[in-house]
């Protein structure tokens, strides 16, 4: 496989047209492409479940390792648990035109839906990536895994100094498997389009006034060290759904022993074993047992029935360990309490992962407003710089990762309005109780009708002192 991508590397990169500053960067990025694709493939398997029993050799034979195939789906779990509490729901801005812009191409790109998809990706492999495009005076917002994409980091100005995708992958003549057919090469002058015409590349150039990289990334758990994040399906998790996974192949095999009697006889003469009289334990009885030819008979011993228990609390530590790991409750790994917990526990038990949904949601804020800023570039004819510069204060919005109730969120309002009277003529306040921006809008639409209707309601109303009737 790494031959095989080394030889697309190659023919990438020696593309009809193709600068040759810009060959070099396809390289190095096709390069980073490899070396991370197997990793990022292999935590593909572990969330889709994909992974088989890594048994020992010690407690059961190989031949009941190769037919037993348990699956686990933790790592699903410890993905989709973070990810339900980062819920993208727009954008806040000071000017109302820049708004309705950016509502528009939220809605045109279906961006919410989008974030999610991408979110989970950024989960699954460390990063996820957007990228913004022109689309005939319209931008395009697109988002691509780390399976489809790589990029080179520019520690100085703190954004992406040149990146790739695989916009497009088809199953070609001769090919055994999907290979890219479509490659995009961005950086901060250009967009270029390199396509696979039969087995030759050809480069096409579409130049941008940007003033960036068309490129963001979105990154989970980013350190100096790891500018592109840490993937939730860490080492850790990996090994402990391995542990897990061979567990659930012993309690299989335990409980096939477990459900009939282990008899035995000892001291058996061999002509009672032969093939027409053999002593089967799943027909549960024995009905004569006679003495060989020296007047010795067997003796008949039943074994005590295997007990699941300490199978069962093995596995509850594991699902332990894997909260401990992931923040994640442990009741989210299918291990409950005999006793239900109070609120005040689940709310501590849940305090871990909502404080990492909060940190998730600020460093994925950061990427959604750069997008924002380029998307709006785009549609406005200027260029990055400007849209920042602009003063709109564009700020992503997401729904509370705690999840309150509309008891407790009424409640917190009411306190903070009474301490400052400003909030309740403030659209902050419907943010507060988690209102969506659809219903923000049509709470703000109908308030303003209710108001026309009032106004000229008022006009035909009679002043006073006025004569309602005829003349006299």
């Amino acid at each position: 496989m790494a031959a095989v991508n080394m030889e697309l590397a190659g023919q990438v990169a020696s593309a009809a047209g193709l600068e040759p500053g810009d060959a070099a960067l396809v390289r190095e990025l096709m390069t980073v492409w490899r070396e991370h694709r197997a990793s990022n493939l292999e935590r593909e398997d572990y969330y889709l479940g994909h992974v088989s029993v890594k048994d020992l050799g010690i407690a059961m034979p190989a031949s009941l390792a190769k037919k037993i195939n348990p699956r686990v789906d933790w790592p699903r779990k410890a993905v989709h648990a973070l990810a339900d509490r980062s819920i993208f729901n727009g954008y806040t801005c000071a000017d109302e035109q820049t708004s309705k812009a950016l509502r528009a191409i939220c809605e045109s790109n279906q961006l919410e839906r989008l974030y999610r998809k991408n979110l989970i990706g950024e989960l699954k492999h460390c990063c996820g990536f957007w990228t913004v495009t022109d689309g005939g005076g319209y931008p395009v917002i697109s988002a691509y895994p780390a399976t489809a994409a790589a990029a080179l980091w520019d520690d100085a100005r703190k954004a992406i100094r040149a990146g790739l995708v695989v916009a497009e992958s088809k199953k070609m003549p001769g090919d055994t498997e999907r290979v890219p057919t479509v490659v995009h090469l961005l950086t901060d002058d250009s967009l270029v389009v390199l396509t696979r015409d039969g087995g030759s590349w050809v480069a096409e150039y579409r130049e941008h006034s940007m003033g960036r990289c068309l490129m963001e990334p979105m990154a989970h758990g980013a350190t100096l060290e790891r500018p592109f994040g840490t993937s939730r399906i860490s080492r850790s998790v990996m090994s402990i759904t391995d542990d897990a996974i061979r567990q659930r192949a012993r309690m299989e095999v335990a409980a096939e022993a477990a459900t009939l009697p282990q008899t035995w006889l000892l001291g058996t003469y061999k002509k009672m074993l032969n093939d027409g009289n053999k002593y089967d334990a799943s027909m549960g009885a024995v009905n004569e047992i006679t003495k060989d030819p020296d007047g010795d008979k067997p003796t008949v011993w039943q074994s005590a029935q295997l007990q699941m228990a300490p199978l069962t609390e093995y596995l509850r530590q594991l699902a332990c360990q894997m909260s401990a790991v992931t923040n994640v409750p442990v009741s989210f790994f299918g291990v409950s309490n005999d006793n239900p917990s109070s609120s005040d526990a689940i709310a501590a038990s849940l305090e871990p992962l909502v404080i990492d949904a909060k940190n998730l949601n600020r460093d994925n804020g950061t990427a959604l407003r750069n997008v924002a800023y380029m998307a709006l570039a785009v549609a406005n004819g200027t260029d990055f710089a400007t849209e920042r510069d602009a003063g709109h204060e564009i700020n992503p919005r997401f729904l509370s990762p705690a999840y309150p109730s509309t008891v407790s969120l009424s409640d917190a309002l009411l306190k903070q309005v009474q301490a400052l009277p400003k909030l309740a003529n403030s659209t902050v306040a419907y943010e507060m109780l988690d209102y969506t921006d659809e219903q923000i809008q049509r709470i703000e639409s109908d308030a303003k009708k209710a108001q026309a209707g009032a106004a000229i309601a008022s006009l035909f109303e009679p002043k006073e002192g006025e004569n309602g009737g005829g003349a006299d």
